[in-house]
């Protein structure tokens, strides 16, 4: 058992001019509002709103003219600004992204105020001074339209300048299978941040593998940090992904997908046989979304559930004793009588002497061996009395049901299921116009079985191990703006997987046997084994039950809470940031522990 706690204080105090503190995934809108000659405009109200989502963010211009609005969810927004004297000025459909920090400055023309200057989002000018961080962000859109081998949405990373993928990385895969080992400006892979709505997601330990996946078509956008990133992204040394999932809205909207692959729509190979029936392979993915209202402008769900089922092959050919060699009788591997044997021992040996004991010599050969006949009478009825820890090792290896190379041999495709299916709910309930908290947990159930035993040697499907790997991500967050020029903002976060290994098929000691080798203290697992190669076993093969049973557990906690106070022209700031995580793995125990037997295909057992 492995146990790690980790806590992590961070405390940060900035003085600088219009910049914000904020949750990791949250953004925020600044700005300076001046007049026609460039004269500041103090205390003019500024109002962030989606009505929408029932947001409505509202503030003034301090003595400068300067204003700010941090956490605020991504999305479109309508920026509101009225001022004695002025026209209203309304810029509509101002897009923010995940963790963005963007600066909106405006010029007030003089007129009544109730004459209102419109500017569309897509026109206004936004600009992004108030961070050094070079990241790259990718919308919604891009996730459901761009091509994904399996859905996955953690390959459109390396879309960002500065991130790669490793040679054979599996990028199509998700549950404990999946494996998230991308560089980011050549960091190492294990050192990056994995979040999700502002909570961990990265399993301790590996840090290679996420605990969940959301479904592509509920992740609103994520952002990529590769460098020069604020403090508060500071738990790993290399980047930081920022996923933000979907809210509900006023108006109800709703998906639903299918997605299948099957061996008809497979393409043979040019060099294959093309009458030969197509390998099995099938795999369907299907799924919904729906959000809307729960209260008019104050309580908003998102609910999004994918299923996923999948077979694929994996082929087998190895060459295997006979039926007639497992029970004892190994004649076929004598020589035709009169036929001399091969010369295999010290040449001094006089004429006569048996070169196999199970073969016997009928006289002296001409280049001093000896010529074999088909019986022994050594042995009753040609059968070898079989060793009890050789007969309960012998149900891991398949009988022969074909030939390879003139010997028998064990032949077959085994289709290995996997299933998935993933639960996301997201509530956000609007407290006052000053305060917003937001709910949101994903549940991950992940089962596949793997054709031979894992992580140890395996060339049978006759010992499998069952991989059972679900997952669990809940975030509470809770954003209040005190005053105009006070915000906090507090996130819990908590998220874990449970993986648990077991075997299948013969991997344990057979009932009546207690040979010594069998009473190790492991449940009476059975030694894994290897026959090396050369006829007549061609490559040689092995088995072995491996590290199983093997349990995992990654429990982990986080708390943040951030508060920015605006004070004239500066913002203080200030975030604490604290981690415990436990990290419980406990395995069957080490292969070596009960044995691992090696030979060749020459020696008695």
């Amino acid at each position: 058992m492995k146990f790690h706690l980790v806590c992590r204080i961070v405390f940060l105090i900035a003085l600088f001019s219009a910049t914000l503190l904020r949750a990791q995934d949250t953004a925020s809108v600044t700005g300076t509002v001046r007049d026609s000659t460039g004269a500041s405009v103090a205390n003019a109200q500024v109002t962030v709103s989606a009505a929408d989502r029932g947001i409505n963010r509202a503030t003034t211009t301090n003595s400068e003219g300067e204003y700010s609005v941090p956490g605020l969810p991504s999305g479109a927004y309508d920026i509101t600004i009225t001022a004695q004297g002025f026209k209203k000025y309304l810029a509509a459909g101002v897009v923010l992204r995940v963790a963005q920090k963007s600066r909106v400055d405006v010029s007030l023309q003089v007129g009544a105020a109730t004459t209102e200057v419109t500017v569309e989002g897509v026109n206004v000018a936004q600009v992004e001074t108030q961070s050094s961080d070079l990241s790259g962000t990718v919308t919604g859109k891009q996730i459901t339209q761009l091509a994904l081998n399996g859905r996955n949405f953690t390959q459109l990373v390396t879309l960002v300048p500065g991130v790669s993928n490793q040679t054979g990385q599996d990028e199509g895969t998700v549950g404990v299978y999946g494996n998230v080992a991308y560089s980011i400006n050549g960091g190492r892979t294990e050192y990056n941040n994995w979040e999700i709505d502002g909570g961990d997601n990265m399993d301790n330990g590996s840090n290679a593998t996420l605990n969940v996946y959301p479904n592509v078509d509920a992740i609103a956008e994520f952002r990529v940090l590769t460098s020069n990133y604020g403090a508060q992204y500071g738990r790993n040394a290399s980047g930081t992904i920022e996923v933000e999932t979907k809210s509900g809205s006023n108006k109800f909207h709703g998906t639903a997908s299918y997605f299948g692959r099957n061996q008809v729509f497979n393409a043979y190979n040019y060099f294959d046989d093309h009458t030969a029936p197509k390998p099995t392979y099938k795999k369907h993915d299907w799924g919904y979304t729906v959000g809307g209202p729960v209260i008019k402008d104050k309580t908003f769900f998102f609910w999004s559930q994918e299923w996923r089922r999948e077979s694929s092959p994996t082929t087998f050919i190895h060459n295997v004793p006979s039926d007639a060699g497992r029970a004892g009788d190994f004649s076929e591997f004598c020589p035709a009588p009169g036929t001399e044997f091969a010369r295999t021992e010290d040449p001094s040996l006089p004429p006569g002497f048996a070169i196999n004991p199970d073969c016997p010599a009928s006289g002296p050969g001409p280049n001093n061996g000896n010529f074999g006949v088909p019986t022994y009478a050594g042995f009753a009825n040609n059968q070898v009395t079989i060793d009890p820890v050789a007969a309960a090792l012998l149900p891991m290896i398949p009988q022969a049901n074909t030939t390879n190379g003139g010997y028998p041999a064990y032949q077959a495709s085994v289709s290995t299921p996997t299933t998935w299916r993933e639960e996301l709910i997201k509530v956000d309930h609007n407290i006052t116009d000053k305060a917003r908290l937001t709910f949101r947990y994903i549940h991950d159930s992940w089962n596949t079985v793997t054709p031979t035993p894992l992580w140890s040697t395996g060339d049978f499907p006759t010992i499998q191990t069952g991989f059972l790997g679900p997952g669990v991500s809940l975030v509470t967050r809770l954003t209040a703006n005190v005053s105009p020029t006070l915000l906090n903002e507090f996130v819990f976060s908590y998220t874990t997987d449970h993986i648990t290994l077991t075997n299948t098929g013969p991997w344990q000691r057979p009932e009546g046997i207690t040979v010594g080798l069998f009473q190790n203290g492991f449940g009476g697992k059975l030694p894994g084994f290897q026959i090396n190669g050369g006829a007549p076993y061609g490559d040689g093969f092995g088995e072995d039950p491996s590290y199983i049973p093997w349990k995992n557990s990654n429990p982990t906690y986080t708390f943040r809470d951030n508060v920015s106070k605006i004070v004239g022209k500066h913002n203080l700031q200030f975030g604490a940031y604290v981690a415990i995580g436990q990290k419980n793995e406990m395995d069957g125990f080490e292969p070596s522990n009960n044995g691992f037997i090696t030979t060749d295909n020459s020696t008695a057992g």
